[in-house]
């Protein structure tokens, strides 16, 4: 059937649709409505599902029929009206309902937020711009010997607590003495033995000294991916919708429960102590809205880039490797066994498809 319908843009990459279903819609669905009723009511004298209507009806009331009756209608005729606009719908819609009556069409207002448009930049040419800038800085990664012996001094100190616990082995947390330099084991091979099977103390110096550096190139790959994600993020254009956004801040705030929760805090004492407020329920409240707001910026700024990374792949047709991509959903799914296979496989998809992105943004 051809849907009767208003569309009116609205700021935010939403769209506001005005829909009319015809009054037999509503006649039907009202009908599937009392027998769902039926099958589920209890009423003296009658086995479930051979209620009479009239009874259905006392015992439910016209309001309640009538609204399941919308329902009805939506989870029908919604994907249909989506189907039919041509609309990349994105998030939940809040539906309105307008008129309702019987013998009437039924009319309703749905506000939607649709994946925007995207304007990107010449994306190669930035990334090949700031990747030359960097490479004419001629950066050298080198460990100093200072670096060196503050890691080997955090080793000493990490064995040394090793041994404490060792020889106290009721004292399950941190509430060691403070270690002093005589109490530190020796600077020899048997501790780079020992810290790592390490043939001798010479070997250890060296793998501190390769870890050093390593983590140095890495630092140094993050800031020019952070450099040309920011570039990116300022010359394209987008129009964010702000269920995108409130998205990534669950996200995040749903992080920082797990991460909280895995130490063995509860999160409303973990609020509390940061915010230093009581625990009562509004105080709590208070502070998680306090606590949105301050991730906003940064779950905007997240929000925009796995747009601009979609959109980059879809341009470039880039696809993740299948037997990659089957692997890491198997692994998931043997960690997180009560996560659904769609969203694992969503999941795994982004994370490899953003590899590729990236891979060819730093290879310009």
């Amino acid at each position: 059937m051809e849907y009767n319908i208003k569309t009116k843009k609205l700021p935010k990459s939403e769209i506001e649709l005005e829909v009319s279903l015809p009054a037999e819609l509503l006649d039907s669905a009202r009908k599937k409505a009392i027998k769902n009723f039926c099958n589920s009511l209890e009423v003296d004298g009658f086995r479930k599902g051979f209620v009479p209507e009239n009874i259905v009806i006392e015992k439910v009331g016209e309001n309640r029929l009538l609204e399941e009756a919308v329902d009805l209608l939506l989870n029908e005729h919604f994907p249909k009206i989506v189907e039919q606009e041509k609309l990349d719908v994105i998030g939940h819609p809040k539906v309105s309902v307008t008129k309702l009556a019987l013998n009437n069409p039924v009319e309703f207002k749905v506000v939607l937020a649709v994946m925007p448009e995207i304007t990107l930049p010449d994306y190669k040419k930035i990334a090949k711009d700031i990747i030359e800038k960097e490479k004419g800085k001629k950066e050298k990664f080198e460990a100093t010997e200072k670096e060196v012996d503050d890691v080997l001094l955090q080793i000493r100190k990490n064995k040394a607590y090793f041994d404490w616990h060792k020889n106290h082995p009721d004292e399950k947390g941190h509430n060691h003495p403070d270690i002093k330099d005589e109490d530190l084991p020796k600077l020899d091979d048997n501790l780079a033995k020992e810290a790592g099977n390490f043939k001798n103390l010479a070997e250890l110096k060296e793998k501190v000294k390769e870890n050093l550096i390593a983590e140095k190139k890495l630092r140094s790959k993050d800031k020019l991916r952070a450099n040309i994600i920011e570039k990116l993020i300022e010359k394209s254009k987008m129009d964010l919708p702000e269920i995108l956004v409130e998205s990534e801040i669950q996200k995040s705030l749903a992080q920082m429960k797990d991460d909280v929760e895995r130490v063995g805090m509860k999160w409303e004492e973990y609020l509390a102590h940061t915010k230093k407020i009581d625990s009562s329920a509004e105080a709590l409240a208070k502070a998680e809205e306090e606590l949105k707001k301050d991730l906003k910026d940064n779950s905007e700024k997240k929000a925009k880039v796995q747009l601009i990374f979609n959109k980059i792949a879809e341009t470039e047709k880039l696809k993740p490797n299948q037997e990659i991509l089957d692997n890491e959903i198997k692994e998931l799914k043997k960690h997180y066994p009560e996560a659904s296979e769609e969203n694992i496989r969503i999941f795994v998809i982004t994370t490899l498809l953003n590899q590729e992105v990236l891979k060819l943004l730093e290879n310009q």
